[in-house]
C-alpha cells in the first residue's frame, strides 16, 4: 500500500509591489471612472481572495511503514494487522535454585540451555494443531505449534518459549511444544525444572510426561491407560497457582481419571520469579515438589480406589508445552500476547 500524498495548489497571489496613494492629483472625469473601475474590480479580487473554497480534507491511508502508531497497531507499524511487535523480555534476577546433587542420586541427563541453538540429539518438536488424529490436542487448543525462532529460541543461557497473536495455519495463535521421545526415556528418578511463566491471561503451560508407547498419530491407543504424570501445570489467569496432576484409566473415554495437587505461593507469582518444579519418582510413588516442597502424592492405592490400574511404574518422556486457550484457562487477551515461557535448566536424577 502506497502513502497517500495531497498536492496543495496556490489559487491566489497577491502583489505586494501595490501601492494605494492618497496624495494624487485630482483627474479629469473620464479619468476618474476608470479609476473607479479599476479600484473596484481590485476590491472584488481580494474578497474573492479571502473567500476561496477549501478543498476537502483526505486523511493519508493507515499503513505498516508510515512510523506511526495507529488504527488496530499496538506499536509503531506493528500488532493488530501488522506483524507482531517485537518486545525485550525481561529475565527475573534471583529466584529459587535447587541443588546440584543429592544424596545417594546421579545426575543421568540435563539441559542447561547453552549455545545458541536447541539441542536436536535431545529435543524434537510436536508441530501444527494436531490433526488429523489429535484436532486441538485433544483440548481445543487455539495455537499452531511450529520450531521457528519467534516461538522457540535460546539466548544467554535460557530457553525461551514464546506464543504469539497471528494468524497462522488457520489458528489465531502460535507457540511451541518440544519432546524427547525416543531421544531420553526413562524411569523413576527426580526431575527438577526452572522456569518463569507466562503472563498473559489464556496461557496454559505443561512440563509434563507421557509413557514411550504413546504417539500422537494414535492417542487413544495409550491415553490414558499408559499414564501421564504433569509435572506441573499453570494457567496464566491464576499467577499463584500451580499444580501437578497423574492422569490414568482404561478404556477411554469411559474409565478417564485424574487427580490433582493444588500449590499457592503467598510470594512473588509464578510469572515474576524463578520457581523450582519437580518430581520425586519411585516405584509405586510420585511426589510433587515446587521450591523443594511436596504438596501432593499418588501410589497404586489412590487408583485402585477408582477401579482402575497404576501404570506409573513404566518409561516415560518428558515434554514442554506453552498452549493457548482450550478446556481448562479462560479466553486470551490478544492485547497480552506475546507472552513467554522461560526455562533455565531441566535435569534428571537416578538413585545410584
Amino acid at each position: 500500500m502506497n502513502n497517500l500524498q495531497l498536492d496543495h495548489k496556490i489559487l491566489f497571489s497577491r502583489d505586494k509591489s501595490i501601492v494605494f496613494n492618497s496624495d494624487v492629483s485630482p483627474q479629469p472625469r473620464g479619468n476618474i471612472f476608470w479609476s473607479s473601475t479599476l479600484y473596484l474590480l481590485v476590491s472584488i479580487a481580494l474578497v474573492g481572495m479571502s473567500c476561496t473554497k477549501e478543498e476537502p480534507t483526505v486523511e493519508p491511508e493507515i499503513t505498516c511503514s508510515d512510523g506511526l502508531q495507529n488504527g488496530s497497531e499496538l506499536g509503531v507499524d506493528c500488532g493488530g494487522l501488522c506483524p507482531n511487535c517485537e518486545s525485550e523480555i525481561a529475565v527475573p534476577a534471583g529466584g529459587y535454585e535447587s541443588a546440584e546433587t543429592y544424596a545417594g542420586y546421579n545426575l543421568v541427563w540435563s539441559d542447561e540451555f547453552e549455545g545458541s541453538q536447541l539441542s536436536t540429539d535431545k529435543w524434537s518438536f510436536h508441530l501444527g494443531d494436531g490433526c488429523p488424529n489429535l484436532c486441538g490436542w485433544g483440548n481445543n487448543e487455539l495455537q499452531t505449534y511450529t520450531g521457528a525462532p519467534e516461538n522457540i529460541y535460546l539466548d544467554q543461557g535460557y530457553l525461551f518459549i514464546t506464543a504469539i497473536q497471528e494468524n497462522l495455519n488457520g489458528k489465531t495463535y502460535s507457540s511451541s511444544r518440544i519432546h524427547t521421545d525416543e531421544k531420553f526415556e526413562f524411569r523413576y528418578g527426580r526431575v527438577d525444572i526452572r522456569a518463569v511463566m507466562p503472563s498473559a491471561t489464556g496461557t496454559w503451560v505443561a512440563l509434563w510426561l507421557l509413557n514411550r508407547s504413546y504417539q500422537v498419530q494414535d492417542p487413544g491407543r495409550f491415553w490414558p491407560s499408559g499414564g501421564e504424570i504433569d509435572i506441573v501445570e499453570y494457567l496464566g489467569q491464576e499467577k499463584r497457582k500451580a499444580f501437578g496432576t497423574a492422569h490414568f484409566g482404561t478404556d477411554f473415554p469411559a474409565n478417564h481419571r485424574f487427580v490433582s495437587g493444588y500449590y499457592t505461593t503467598q510470594k512473588h507469582p509464578f510469572d515474576k520469579a524463578f520457581y523450582v518444579y519437580s518430581i520425586i519418582w519411585e516405584e509405586d510413588r510420585i511426589q510433587w515438589l515446587i521450591n523443594d516442597e511436596v504438596y501432593h502424592e499418588i501410589r497404586p492405592e489412590r487408583t485402585a480406589n477408582q477401579g482402575q490400574p497404576y501404570p506409573f511404574n513404566d518409561y516415560f518422556y518428558l515434554i514442554m508445552s506453552l498452549s493457548v486457550g482450550g478446556n481448562l484457562p479462560v479466553a486470551p487477551l490478544a492485547s497480552e500476547y506475546p507472552s513467554t515461557l522461560i526455562v533455565d535448566y531441566i535435569r534428571v536424577f537416578q538413585i545410584d
